[in-house]
């Protein structure tokens, strides 16, 4: 019995269900709530602590950990740092060009460049737009007004897409040593730069698909953080989207603790089965808690550096002046192509929705046939699929998926403290049939792993 509980414990702490750093109830309590001796408790404990999951203070009970030799998941390659022939790259989410899309929005703004250069003479302008080009926020405020948050030019920022979004919002808002609410899994850069302002992280758990709501808002009740960094739309990486009425919830406990809630919707546009979504959070926002963040290029093209910042007017006109010291504006040339795909939308989108359908489907299937004991999940949005393997093997796998070329980032770099070895991210950005083929490496990688661990056994 002490041996089973110490693996389900041991479970639920790897796969981050339990935090670390967290104290456990006593012997004795433990025993009263699960019914069993405390003989069994402290001998589960005792387990826990020789595989370094647990330490106990004299005085101050057990607390949860992590083994100082865990990998604690290595930051990704950045995009294009290396690109060997051969190599099939599942570690960057990102789909390939909609070239057809890409090539006449970029005609269309070369053409069209003639107005806005002879605007800018007859205002004595220079090109630089720090909050944006009038069109393109104007697009972005009637996109969200459709979408049912009302919104004007005036609150929208565009930005070098999401992550310039996240850097300059994390520099503005964000003191060192603040208290900042991010959910784990989460977006492995948006919490490297919330790390780069010094804030103090602190995790909710998305599993299984879905949001424990009352965790959430216990943690902002508890520990009412500055701000929470939330992927609500086709979450990433596990493309869960959080239902209306507990987004009413998270906007009101925000509202009543003071929080800011920054919602990053770089995903919401691609809804592979076109369900009805959920209105944004900001539509229930009354008293400008939510800001939002957005950006195409996870929808036409990753090169299309174009993102935004919904806000409050204040908020904006702050951050255009902030932005003065990293790059003063954004291409003109590369928001009027914004302009075109954004106001388009409804006639562009289809296309690519079916063809990104079409490669989750194949991903799914493959791994299906290749990987059955693995349990992956059906975004019904977004570009991955969040799979759960049979053990906690996600750094390993991704170390020997690099020998059979393919490339991969473990599931605790979406992560804080090394956990949810468990998981992995698998996009679904490339070809139908390079994804069978990368499955297939991953079934050769995963069999590496356990005839290992077989003649170690054996050894």
């Amino acid at each position: 019995m002490h041996e089973r509980l110490a693996s389900i414990l041991g479970s639920l702490l790897l796969d981050g269900r339990l935090p670390i750093h967290a104290r456990l109830p006593s012997e004795r309590s433990l025993a009263e709530q699960l019914r069993v001796s405390r003989a069994t408790v402290a001998n589960t404990y005792e387990n826990l602590r020789g595989e370094g999951l647990l330490v106990s203070r004299p005085g101050a009970g057990n607390w949860t950990t992590l083994p100082a030799r865990r990998n604690r998941g290595a930051a990704p390659l950045a995009p294009g740092i290396r690109s060997e022939p051969g190599v099939l790259d599942l570690a960057i989410a990102v789909p390939p060009p909609a070239l057809e899309v890409v090539t006449a929005a970029f005609g269309w703004a070369v053409a069209n460049l003639g107005p806005e250069l002879a605007e800018d003479q007859r205002l004595n302008g220079h090109g630089y737009h720090p909050a944006g080009i009038p069109q393109l926020r104007e697009a972005i405020a009637v996109r969200y007004t459709e979408r049912g948050a009302p919104t004007t030019p005036d609150q929208i920022m565009v930005t070098t897409g999401a992550q310039g979004a996240v850097h300059l919002l994390a520099r503005q808002l964000v003191t060192s040593g603040d208290l900042v609410m991010v959910e784990r899994p989460s977006y492995p850069n948006a919490i490297d730069a919330l790390r780069q302002a010094n804030a103090r992280l602190v995790s909710v758990s998305v599993s299984d698909g879905s949001w424990d709501i009352d965790q959430m808002t216990g943690v902002l009740a508890q520990a009412n953080p500055v701000l929470a960094y939330v992927i609500i739309d086709f979450h990433n990486p596990t493309g869960a989207v959080l239902p209306a009425g507990d987004r009413e919830a998270l906007v009101r406990e925000a509202t009543r603790r003071s929080t800011l809630l920054l919602v990053d919707e770089t995903h919401v546009e691609l809804n592979l089965d076109g369900a009805p979504m959920p209105p944004p959070l900001a539509a229930f926002d009354r008293r400008d808690r939510v800001i939002s963040i957005g950006s195409l290029s996870k929808v036409f093209w990753g090169g299309l550096r174009v993102g935004w910042i919904r806000a409050t007017p204040e908020l904006v006109r702050r951050l255009a002046l902030e932005r003065r010291s990293v790059d003063l504006a954004g291409s003109v040339v590369d928001q009027m192509a914004a302009t075109y795909m954004l106001t388009r939308l409804g006639e562009l989108l289809p296309g690519r929705l079916d063809v990104l359908a079409h490669r989750r489907d194949a991903l799914l299937a493959a791994l299906e046939k290749h990987l059955p004991s693995w349990s992956p999940t059906r975004p019904a949005g977004g570009l991955s699929v969040w799979a759960r393997l049979d053990r906690p093997m996600s750094t390993a796998l991704a170390d020997a998926a690099e020998r059979h070329a393919v490339r991969l980032v473990p599931g605790p770099r979406f992560g804080l403290d090394g956990t949810l070895e468990r998981f992995l991210r698998l996009p679904f950005a490339l070809r139908a049939e390079d994804l069978e083929r990368a499955v297939e490496r991953l079934a050769a990688a995963e069999r590496t792993i356990l005839t290992d661990a077989a003649l170690r056994r054996s050894a």
